[in-house]
């Protein structure tokens, strides 16, 4: 299963680390005519300045267009759970058939009616165009159809995580999409989802939203306008705006969010920086002395994670598990036993042993020699991202320790993501997925199908690991439904973790959240997290049912 979605789709989100707006009005400056201000979210960065594409299936659509499509079903990243959403219900036929019952009563924001055929049109269209499925659902599906109120999906094999992959698609209208020639390159100028909002206006600055008078749960959506300035890349800009309160919510990094925030106006500035899935430090598996796996077991005592966390990360992110699983939520899969053995921890002694053990030796100048000359590789972060440009350096200074000598880079957000994609990189940071079930993690990461040749877009697993046996686990777990036997498979692959130490977890990243509930409330939080905050499909459709004015 391709997860491109999953890891590349949440980069807006982590690259609004250091970003910020410029040319808003902000709440605070509204409020001074007495009737509750629109809100205003800096949560969009433009690159750097917005296209007026709201294509929900293109990389460069504007965020808004998640407020505007919806998905089948919600599922929760924090705990599983599943809510209906353009779909009431869902069976398993088979393990290779799968339907969904649509949801009646449903209209388009244009007053015609949502159908089961809209739904089969998006999924075929999704075929017929293979750059827009970006899920690879298409992988493992051999046909969709709607059959009266129901949409049937037939699979090749049997495949459980196909599941969330469907139910988490944006459905676009048939009347509209069937008349696009090319819908890869199309930018869907005038809107017309289902959501709960509508574009009111748009120029490269700002866009603004308004609510969609058709929306079949109209009665839940009170925030009647949303304000999207632009941003750039600025973290002073950002950190300033934060402070001086020109946003309703946002979702910047900011190195001391106490003082630069929540201090200015602690009744009404709030924060809950939800946590996701592991931020994996890569090594490019292809190159020495990474396809070395002593090696990058010594890395991994060689890291000081937990100063990357603490430091780095502020203390905001918390250090990984190197199975890679998401604790605690995951404690059910955890082999404490396997964790114990390998008991990888800041050890630099460790890692000198085991460098050693490789037939590396310092030279007269202290580096660290290897059967090329003296082991130096580049380590690339994207520029902005104060944090892991933070994180960079600390990794920098533990191998420096060892002989090893680091170059930072910091390219542009877009290079980064492009040498990652093509496997032109030694080391890296990425981000984690916001997902609950640990299948994604391993999936995304490890699967061979996931990789690509050097040169070739990789969908996932950019350090290009491949081992069949791990392929030949996850096809078993996605076949599966006994979860005996699917923790039994989870088990083997932490075992794979610790063992071949593909990638390295470092810290579980943080959905950055900052919102000012002076005017609007009903944001989720740690006692009250019914939404993951990630200002992106699905979980806007969830969290703009639950706003409201104060």
């Amino acid at each position: 299963m391709n997860t491109r979605r999953m890891a590349l789709f949440a980069l807006p989100l982590i690259g609004s680390l250091t970003l910020a707006a410029c040319g808003s009005q902000g709440a605070t400056s509204t409020a001074a005519s007495g009737s509750t201000p629109p809100m205003v979210l800096s949560v969009d960065p433009g690159s750097p300045l917005y296209t007026d594409n709201w294509n929900p299936f293109s990389p460069n659509a504007v965020w808004g267009q998640a407020w505007i499509y919806e998905t089948l079903y919600y599922i929760d990243a924090q705990n599983g759970h599943q809510t209906p959403w353009l779909a009431t219900s869902y069976k398993w036929n088979s393990p290779t058939q799968l339907t969904f019952t649509i949801r009646p009563g449903v209209q388009w924001s244009n007053g015609t009616p949502f159908t089961a055929n809209d739904v089969a049109f998006t999924f075929n269209m999704l075929n017929k165009f293979p750059a827009l499925d970006t899920n690879g659902v298409w992988t493992v599906l051999k046909s969709v159809a709607a059959k009266g109120n129901t949409v049937v999906f037939d699979f090749k094999t049997p495949d459980v995580p196909a599941f969330t992959y469907i139910a988490e698609t944006p459905i676009v209208p048939e009347s509209i999409w069937s008349k696009v020639k090319n819908p890869v390159t199309y930018t869907d100028p005038h809107p017309v989802g289902t959501g709960a909002y509508l574009e009111k206006s748009y120029t490269p600055q700002e866009f603004v939203l308004v609510k969609n008078p058709h929306y079949w749960q109209a009665s839940k959506v009170k925030v009647q306008t949303i304000d999207f300035p632009v941003v750039s890349e600025n973290a002073n800009t950002v950190w300033l705006n934060l402070s001086e309160g020109k946003y309703t919510a946002a979702n910047a990094f900011a190195p001391n969010i106490q003082k630069i925030y929540i201090s200015k106006d602690p009744k009404y500035r709030h924060i809950w920086f939800a946590p996701s899935g592991a931020s994996n430090l890569l090594m490019n598996l292809t190159k020495y002395p990474f396809n070395n796996v002593t090696f990058r077991q010594a890395m991994a005592y060689a890291i000081n994670r937990p100063k990357v966390s603490s430091k780095g990360e502020y203390g905001y992110e918390p250090l990984a598990s190197m199975t890679g699983l998401t604790l605690p939520a995951n404690n059910a899969y955890l082999d404490k036993s396997l964790v114990a053995q390998y008991n990888y921890h800041y050890d630099p002694a460790k890692a000198a042993q085991l460098l050693s053990s490789m037939g590396l030796k310092k030279n007269s100048q202290g580096l660290l020699v290897g059967p090329n000359g003296p082991i130096s590789f580049t380590m690339i972060v994207p520029t902005g991202f104060s944090d892991w440009i933070e994180d960079a350096a600390i990794i920098q200074s533990n191998l420096k320790a060892l002989g090893i000598t680091v170059n930072v880079q910091t390219p542009s957000v877009s290079t980064w993501v492009s040498d990652m994609q093509t496997g032109t990189f030694d080391m890296t940071l990425n981000f984690g997925l916001n997902q609950y079930n640990p299948y994604f993690y391993y999936e995304s990461d490890l699967a061979t199908s996931n990789s690509a040749p050097i040169g070739q877009d990789a969908t996932s697993n950019y350090e290009r690991y491949s081992n069949q046996n791990v392929d030949n686990l996850l096809n078993e777990y996605a076949q599966s439904t006994s979860a005996t036997q699917q923790k039994q498979i989870i088990d083997q692959l932490e075992q794979v973790m610790l063992q071949q130490v593909p990638v390295i977890p470092m810290f579980y990243a943080a959905n950055w959240n900052e919102y000012d509930n002076r005017y609007y409330v009903g944001w989720p939080d740690a006692s009250n997290p019914y939404v993951t905050p990630t200002y992106a499909l699905p979980d806007v459709e969830m969290e703009f049912t639950h706003l409201k004015p104060r």
